[in-house]
């Protein structure tokens, strides 16, 4: 059984997907989160707001949200990584896998970008029974600057 720390490795990538993206055009509906409701249960309550000015922020593109994000999230304190809940999919993979996908995921010397290219990495070697149980990653290779 694999602790709850090894499973938020992929949520933190998942995490930038799912709070960059536009889910409501104009916004969420008053009183709902842009941030996902297991997501946002465990974030500290001044994280919360900072991840929602940046979803809400228009002045933004999709690029610089996900970076935004990425900084806030792999500076986390190791507790509140420890409760993100994983993204589906996560727990089926081999625990080598997890691993080095945990070591990406807080490695505060990686930038946004090289921290995509390192996980996409990591995935790219997987079986394909393991790649299809996994949500896509934010930017394809030739999105990157």
């Amino acid at each position: 059984m694999m602790s709850s720390t090894t499973f938020s490795i992929l949520a933190l990538a998942v995490i930038g997907v799912v709070l960059a993206r536009p889910q409501f055009p104009g916004g969420p509906p008053p009183g709902m989160s842009a941030v996902p409701p297991p997501i946002a249960a465990v974030l500290p309550p001044e994280t919360l707001a900072r991840l929602e000015a940046i979803h809400a922020d228009s002045s933004l593109s999709e690029l610089e949200k996900h970076k935004a994000i990425d900084e806030i999230m792999v500076n986390l304190p190791e507790e509140v990584h420890d409760r993100i809940p994983p993204p589906p999919g996560f727990a089926q993979l081999p625990a080598e896998v997890q691993a080095q996908l945990k070591s990406i995921h807080r490695d505060k010397n990686l930038d946004f970008q090289q921290r995509q290219s390192a996980i996409r990495g990591v995935l790219d070697n997987l079986a394909p029974e393991y790649k299809r149980l996994l949500p896509p990653l934010p930017f394809a290779p030739q999105h990157r600057q």
